[in-house]
């Protein structure tokens, strides 16, 4: 946005544009999910300490006397401006409710920025509605050491409070504690399990563990990530407290349940890997602390190295096609993207089909070593519309159901398949628990040896099912061939392929064209409803105001003649995707009939 000149706001429609070059001053023009925190309080050089000390690479923007550091809106955040941090300085809050656009560039020259574009998520030095006083040159004899003292009975809870007393005392006091006198005030403070108090070692463990609610279930940090895991809680919690009754166990978990921070239904999270995080269609190279259900033990490297049993595998699958090769990643790509809206646009379910032994099932094996077992399920279509398995798809990034019956899908089981690739509000209820309305984003990914008929033949389901054929032979047997497709070098190769699958998806917006996948679909479709055949070759006059029972006992005709079993009700649905044909009425000789005409009103 063009700023007066000399001045750092704008004039009542001033002019907007993607770049600032056009501008001699200019500012950002803030999102609703802007957060910017404007710090003016402390020296740049101390700022540069804060920023490294801290590891924070979001967007920071250097100011004449500070910086603009650029953060995500926090969930909880209440209005205001004016606070003071945690380490003890004044900083303001900027965010569209009080700040429309801040100056990017004055005077000709533009500001110098970092990190341009990412946003993280705030952290706790920067988000908290608690209250801190100020401690910014605090010298000895001034109260320096109650003060600090003061602030870690305050923050004694949270993960990161012993760095940041180490801060304010490095950076923020006039002169530093001694060692001897910080190693006391920091020296660790064992919470004994004790009679009554359950509260202070709830208030602990809540800390230590990060412990937070997402929808009905509670998360934890364990073994480098985060679980829900009930009966590991139950053993962590028992293991911390000693020496105790399993009831004031209970307890103590029931009071972290009930006080701990509750992440919204709604939240989008990143998917991490070791070196940095997936979001919206981009890669950020940043290891962050923030919460996520889904960890990738693997890094994302761009420049991976081609693996040639890789690239000899995914040709086995594919036939040796490069649309479809593109395709095929892409369908693994779309496993990692967990955005509900972008993700409907897409809308599909994928079921991989051929003969049995041809690898199709390795893939499903390599998908989830990839994925990691906890971020998948194995359930099968009709396991996917039962609620006693259906639940613990919640959090996933995928479902790879391997091996499907040979069973036509009915309507119950569509309804759902339906329902979970275009990210519908699902009501699920785990064991013991109330129901609860979420959408669900993962992938469905199931294999089959046989072409599975369905009860339902409509255009939503021809949109969202894609049929991938694999009926290549397997010459010859490999019994290491699994090890060989997921060594180290292997799968950082596999994650190259699929996350520029994913970059495709956010970049097209659809998944690459296949002619050797879209004509089995096609002939699928065909098999799959016969009234297809009967009206292929025909044309919208064939059908167009002809009675109904005419085009039923003609199509009735036809299916015993071709074997196929007839269905009033298929045919009609057919003329209405292929012609946009309806039933209405017409009057034929003096009498009012049951036709079908071009109009919106049906029967």
């Amino acid at each position: 946005m063009e700023y007066l000149e000399g001045e750092k706001h704008a004039a009542i429609g001033a002019d907007v544009s993607e770049s600032c070059e056009a501008f001699k001053d200019a500012g950002w023009i803030l999102e609703d999910t802007d957060y910017v925190i404007d710090i003016d309080t402390l020296p740049k050089e101390t700022i540069k300490e804060l920023i490294s000390f801290f590891g924070i690479k979001t967007q920071v923007v250097w100011t004449q006397r500070g910086c603009h550091l650029y953060f995500k809106k926090p969930d909880d955040f209440r209005r205001g401006a004016n606070k003071i941090s945690p380490l003890g300085f004044k900083y303001e809050i900027k965010h569209k409710g009080n700040t429309q656009s801040v100056t990017i560039k004055r005077n000709g020259k533009l500001r110098d920025i970092e990190n341009f574009g990412i946003r993280e998520e705030a952290p706790f030095i920067f988000n908290t509605n608690k209250r801190f006083d100020e401690l910014v040159g605090l010298d000895d004899g001034e109260g320096r050491n109650n003060a600090l003292f003061k602030l870690r009975s305050r923050i004694g809870t949270h993960k990161d409070w012993r760095k940041i007393l180490a801060f304010v005392n490095q950076y923020i006091f006039a002169q530093p504690l001694s060692d001897e006198e910080f190693l006391t005030i920091t020296r660790d403070e064992v919470v004994i399990a004790d009679k009554d108090n359950e509260y202070e070692i709830a208030s602990w463990l809540m800390g230590e563990l990060d412990f937070l609610q997402y929808g009905q279930r509670f998360y934890f940090k364990f073994d480098g990530g985060y679980t829900h895991e009930e009966s590991i809680l139950n053993k962590l919690v028992y293991k911390k407290v000693g020496n105790q009754r399993t009831r004031y166990v209970d307890e103590v978990i029931k009071q972290m349940k009930y006080r701990c921070k509750k992440i919204p239904q709604e939240a989008i999270f990143d998917i991490k890997f070791k070196n940095g995080y997936l979001r919206d269609g981009e890669f950020t190279e940043l290891v962050t602390e923030d919460f996520s259900p889904y960890m990738i033990g693997v890094e994302y490297n761009p420049e991976a190295k081609a693996v040639e049993v890789v690239d000899k595998y995914i040709g086995h699958l594919t036939g040796g096609d490069k649309d479809y090769r593109d395709l095929l990643l892409e369908v693994l790509g779309h496993t990692l993207i967990v955005n509900a809206e972008f993700k409907r646009l897409l809308a599909k379910f994928f079921i991989f089909v051929g003969d049995g032994g041809n690898g199709k099932g390795t893939l499903l094996t390599i998908i989830r070593t990839i994925l990691g077992t906890k971020n998948v399920t194995g359930l099968s279509i009709g396991e996917l519309s039962d609620e006693r398995y259906f639940s613990s798809f919640k959090g996933k990034l995928a479902n790879l159901g391997d091996d499907l019956q040979d069973q036509s899908i009915n309507d119950k089981d569509m309804k759902i398949l339906k329902n979970i690739s275009t990210c519908d509000y699902i009501a699920t209820r785990e064991l013991y628990k109330s129901a609860e309305n979420m959408y669900f984003t993962g992938s469905l990914i199931f294999t089959s040896n046989h072409i599975l008929k369905s009860w339902e033949k409509g255009e939503s389901y021809k949109r969202r099912v894609m049929w991938l054929p694999m009926y290549s032979k397997v010459k010859k047997k490999d019994p290491l061939f699994i090890t060989k497709l997921t060594t180290e070098e292997a799968l950082e190769y596999w994650i190259k392929l699929i996350v520029e699958g994913y970059f495709r998806l956010y970049e097209n917006g659809k998944f690459t064209e296949s002619e050797r996948v879209e004509k089995f679909n096609e002939e699928y479709h065909r098999e799959n409803n016969p009234a297809l055949e009967f009206v292929e070759g025909a044309k919208l006059e064939d059908y167009e105001n002809k009675p109904l029972r005419e085009i039923y006992d003609a199509y009735k005709d036809w299916c015993e003649d071709n074997a196929v079993n007839y269905s009033s009700n298929m045919i009609k649905e057919t003329l209405k995707s292929v012609y946009g044909l309806n039933s209405g009425i017409k009057w034929i000789n003096g009498k009012s009939t049951r036709c079908f005409v071009k109009s919106t009103d049906e029967e």
